[in-house]
């Protein structure tokens, strides 16, 4: 179990020694067992005895285990199925065992030597090794695992005194401090203690230093005098060896070079041995320059395929030729799998998937520019919802952004006469911007007119279209009715293609046809309280036949119109939809909206109304508060008002903290307003893709907290990434603001 830890979820495919199968069980000695480990499994994940070491890896046992049973079923019951299982892997690992061992031998046969991290790498390179069987690989290596040395990062001394130092070695010739207080050594020891052949008495002491200021002169007198003022000569003496070692390093040394320096300094040949390969460990040191199998893996686990695939061309040794070919064929097949899978799913219109599947193959092979150009190639999904409607002086047209879009994401609205355009160039373009509206005033009235919305990242393709078709007959607007002189004076704006407006007196007596002054207005001397006005745009269709657009009923009262009734709202993320009760007459209301000190405006048509199941607005976040008054003419009614709340919105931040046994992370909930219940899911995704619900992941934390200040919630981590770590709220009316990607992720 411990070699496992730390591998962030990522387990060796023997099953046979992780169910504790033998080849010989019957199908009954195999159903008793599986059920001893898998509830075994179960206990050690519910066990707190056990959190931070090894629980991690039982949680990965099971959710393989969950996988497995759903991949194959019913054969898992029996053996059969775990021979043949058994036998296809055999056949593999022994060439995924010499790989290991080659690279190992490659590296770090020079040492004999490789720390645990170290071989971790080189083993998630080659493949899902079991511990047993990366055993295997370091004996034929003949390398063995050792903890890398804690060396001193800092020599003891002021920078410039430690400079001056090296320099008055170099010219009094002396290899080490140990050879500057007692002459010529045959070896010396500094990791754990001093000690010398022969042997010297008084170490690295300050009776060594006042012996040898005695005898010595010229740079060595000089270079005594300043070992004399450091606190600790032990530290002093190993940190001026580790620090050529680094600098040769730096510059591309092989360990092999690495060790001679160590020898020549007479470092004893364990201690040499065991600095290198600690100094080879230590984080931000370049990599050291490999040949052969070694370089094609390496290249391949920093996911440059084509700098591999040229590697390959450079090794001369048929088995290690043959290994490093068959690692890189497999790194190839999968990308091949995933750039098919991205085509598959551009041919069923799944875009996002599309792109996902080019993300992981650029990832196994970031030099390929061809996978990069392809994944510019595919298009953001088309819009949602696309309605295009008569309005006013035109056609008003909106639509939904798609998950996949974002701020930059800009659209282009194309008009064809009769049809939906096909493509971005298929018509004339009548807006192109970031909104997701827009508004064709010059379209010509009495025609079908067909509309298609593309979107597309910046410099990106243009997506599939989203169409609709519209018979433009837009009504009259903006009407004004006003009582002048004992007669009644209408006013109003209508699209310049109609060819007339009739208007209708509609009262007690019956409908009377009223006159026009123009298409624009009328007077009509018969002033009646109780009368409405139906006003109907005409438009000639291609046919020569006319066409009727939806009237506009109006009343001239001088007193105000009667308010709307059953004003409800309902939210959906930042959009509201609004409902109310239309009175007799109306065909008009004004919305204003207010959320603290921003808010909006919008009028909206009754026809506008019925299109949309209701009047929706960009509300925003939080408490809004919501006025509708009915409008006729230049009249308004006394507003109905709603004040509907928001979701509450909880904040987080991830704070990722690394112990002795392990990793945890804390995180910390906070919110402007009290929240008096929250029930929060933490889940860990191992992986490189976000999780998008609990399900993605594992669940490390689920309990309900009341937020009525900081709150800190603490989990365990997987040692190694990469892996996300995300947090949903299950509580309806909550919503978790995520914090920035950096702190989600771990590479």
């Amino acid at each position: 179990m411990r070699p496992l830890r730390g591998r962030g979820g990522r387990l060796p495919d023997d099953l046979l020694t992780r169910y504790a199968l033998a080849l010989d069980f019957s199908d009954a000695d195999l159903a008793q067992r599986l059920a001893q480990v898998r509830a075994h499994w179960r206990d050690r994940v519910r066990s707190a005895a056990w959190a931070g070491f090894t629980t991690s890896v039982y949680r990965a046992f099971l959710r393989e285990d969950r996988h497995l049973r759903r991949e194959h079923g019913d054969a898992l019951a029996r053996m059969s199925w775990w021979r043949a299982r058994h036998e296809e892997r055999a056949a593999a690992v022994s060439a995924q065992v010499a790989e290991l061992a080659q690279v190992l031998g490659a590296h770090f046969g020079d040492l004999g030597l490789v720390t645990p991290g170290q071989l971790e790498a080189l083993r998630r390179a080659v493949g899902p090794l079991a511990p047993r069987e990366v055993d295997a690989a370091l004996a034929e290596a003949g390398v063995r695992t050792v903890v890398p040395l804690d060396l001193p990062k800092t020599p003891g001394l002021p920078d410039g005194s430690f400079r001056r130092l090296k320099e008055l070695l170099r010219d009094a010739e002396v290899t080490s401090v140990p050879a500057l207080l007692h002459g010529e050594l045959t070896g010396f020891a500094l990791v754990t203690g001093f000690r010398s052949t022969p042997p010297r008495p008084d170490g690295l002491g300050a009776d060594a230093v006042r012996a040898a200021l005695e005898r010595s002169g010229g740079a060595a007198r000089d270079a005594l005098e300043l070992v004399s003022t450091a606190v600790d000569l032990r530290r002093l003496a190993l940190y001026h060896l580790v620090d050529d070692v680094r600098r040769f390093r730096e510059s591309g040394a092989p360990a092999g070079a690495l060790l001679r320096v160590l020898r020549q300094s007479g470092l004893e040949e364990g201690e040499a041995r065991h600095v290198v390969v600690s100094v080879l460990s230590e984080a931000g040191a370049p990599e050291v320059e490999a040949t052969g199998l070694a370089k094609v893996t390496a290249l391949l686990a920093d996911g440059r395929l084509v700098a591999a695939q040229q590697a390959l061309v450079g090794i001369t040794d048929a088995e290690e030729a043959a290994a490093a070919t068959a690692a890189v064929d497999r790194h190839a097949a999968q990308v091949r799998e995933l750039r098919e899978a991205a085509r598959r799913a551009l041919e069923r219109g799944a875009e996002d998937d599309a792109r996902r599947q080019l993300a992981d193959a650029a990832r196994l092979a970031s030099d390929d520019g061809a996978i990069a150009a392809e994944a510019r190639r595919i298009p953001v999904s088309p819009v949602a919802d696309l309605t295009a409607r008569s309005d006013g002086l035109g056609v008003r047209l909106s639509w939904r952004a798609r998950p996949d879009h974002d701020a930059g994401t800009r659209y282009r609205v194309v008009r064809r006469a009769g049809r939906a355009p096909e493509h971005p160039g298929d018509g004339d373009v009548v807006a192109e911007g970031t909104a997701t509206s827009a508004v064709d005033t010059a379209v010509p009235g009495g025609r079908t007119a067909g509309y298609a919305v593309f979107a597309a990242e910046p410099d990106g393709a243009w997506s599939r279209p989203a169409g609709a078709t519209v018979e433009v007959l837009p009504p009259v607007h903006e009407v004004r009715l006003a009582v002048r002189d004992g007669a009644v004076e209408g006013r109003w704006e209508v699209h310049p293609d109609a060819v007339g407006v009739d208007v209708v007196r509609r009262g007690p007596s019956g409908e009377v046809p009223v006159p026009t002054d123009g298409l624009t207005a009328f007077r009509d001397t018969t002033v009646d309280t109780r009368a409405d006005y139906l006003l109907v745009a005409r438009y000639r269709l291609p046919d020569g036949t006319e066409a009727r657009a939806d009237a506009v009923t109006v009343r001239h009262t001088a007193s105000s119109p009667p308010p709307v009734t059953s004003l409800d709202g309902r939210r959906s993320g930042r959009e509201l939809l609004l409902s109310w009760e239309w009175p007799d007459g109306v065909q008009q209301a004004e919305v204003r909206w207010t959320r603290g000190a921003v808010g909006g405006r919008r009028r909206v048509t009754r026809q506008q109304y019925e299109d949309e199941g209701g009047c929706r607005v960009d509300a925003g976040p939080g408490a809004v508060d919501v006025r509708v008054t009915a409008v006729v003419g230049e009249l308004r009614s006394s507003p109905a008002e709603l004040t509907t709340g928001g979701p509450a919105q909880v904040g987080y931040r991830v704070v990722r903290r690394h112990r002795l046994f392990g990793a945890t992370a804390r995180i910390l909930l906070h919110s402007d307003h009290p929240v008096p219940e929250c029930e929060l899911v933490v889940v860990v995704a191992p992986g490189r893709r976000m999780p998008r619900e609990p399900g993605d992941g594992e669940v490390v934390h689920h309990a309900v907290h009341r937020i009525d200040g900081p709150v800190a919630v603490t989990v365990d981590l997987p040692r190694r990434g990469p892996f996300w770590l995300r947090c949903f709220a299950s509580t309806s009316g909550v919503e978790l603001i995520d914090p920035p990607n950096s702190q989600l992720e771990v590479p």
